[in-house]
C-alpha cells in the first residue's frame, strides 16, 4: 500500500490550512498536501499562493514556510501576512496589489508592505528554494518578525515586546491571515506549516501548549495556528 498522509487535527484542535475558496477566479494556484502545499501560476494573476484559513487579530502567533521549488525565472518565493486576503485574490495581477495591506519577506532579503512601495526596503538576508522562513506576528504590540531557518532577521528578537527589537511594525486593530505570493516572471511551490506540516520535519518543536510541529523553535509566547490556541490566546 502507498503512504496516505494524515493531518494531526483533532476535533478541538484543528490547524489552519490554505483556503481553497480564496483564490482568483481564473488562473488560481493549485493546492495540495491537505491543502498546505501551493503552487502558483506563471501567467495573469500569477502572483497570489495563498492565504490561510484561520484569522487572528490578537495574541502572537508563528507559522514556517518552505521554499520548495522554482521555474521559469528567478526564485521568487514571498511570505508574510496580509488584512485583506479577499483583495489578494481578486487582484491578484500586479505585485503592486499584492503588497497593498499585507507586509511580505521576499527572496531579495527586502521586506515590502504599502509604505515601502514596489521597491521594499532592506530588512534581511537573501533566501532561495530549500530554505526555511518563519513568521512571527505579534498582535498585542503590532510588530512582524521573519527568520531564514531558525535566524530571526535585522536582529529580530520576537519576545521583545513593545520594544520591538529588530521588528517590522504593522497596521494595528486588524484580523491578519498568513499569506504567500510570488515575486512574478516564475512559479513557485511552498510548503505552509500553521503545526500540521506536509513535510517531514528533521527536529521537531512544538509551541508553549505541546501543539504543532515545526522545524525550528517556535519563540516563547508564541502559538501554533489553531482553533484550540485561537480560543484561549486570540
Amino acid at each position: 500500500l502507498t503512504s496516505i498522509d494524515q493531518s494531526t487535527d483533532t476535533c478541538v484542535e484543528n490547524f489552519a490550512t490554505l483556503n481553497s475558496v480564496n483564490v482568483p477566479t481564473s488562473n488560481a494556484p493549485t493546492f495540495s498536501e491537505g491543502n498546505l502545499r501551493t503552487v502558483t501560476m506563471a501567467v495573469d494573476p500569477g502572483y497570489f499562493g495563498g492565504t490561510s484559513t484561520i484569522g487572528f487579530s490578537s495574541g502572537k502567533w508563528y507559522a514556517e514556510f518552505k521554499c520548495v521549488t522554482n521555474s521559469g525565472g528567478g526564485d521568487n518565493h514571498a511570505f508574510g501576512i496580509t488584512f485583506d486576503p479577499a483583495e489578494k485574490a481578486r487582484q491578484g495581477t500586479s505585485f503592486s496589489a499584492q503588497i497593498s495591506d499585507s507586509f511580505i519577506y521576499l527572496v531579495n532579503g527586502k521586506q515590502y508592505s504599502s509604505a515601502t512601495g514596489t521597491g521594499g526596503a532592506a530588512y534581511g538576508d537573501t533566501f532561495a528554494s530549500g530554505d526555511t522562513i518563519g513568521v512571527a506576528v505579534d498582535l498585542d504590540n503590532s510588530k512582524l518578525y521573519f527568520s531564514k531557518n531558525g535566524t530571526f532577521q535585522n536582529s529580530g528578537d520576537p519576545t521583545s515586546g513593545a520594544t520591538g527589537t529588530g521588528a517590522i511594525s504593522i497596521t494595528a486593530s486588524e484580523t491578519y491571515f498568513f499569506y504567500i505570493t510570488d515575486g512574478g516572471g516564475s512559479t513557485i511551490t511552498a510548503d505552509c506549516n500553521f503545526g500540521s506540516p506536509p513535510h517531514a520535519i528533521s527536529s521537531g518543536n512544538s509551541d508553549a501548549n505541546g501543539h504543532g510541529n515545526f522545524e525550528y523553535a517556535v519563540p516563547s509566547g508564541y502559538y501554533a495556528l489553531n482553533t484550540s490556541n485561537l480560543n484561549t490566546y486570540g
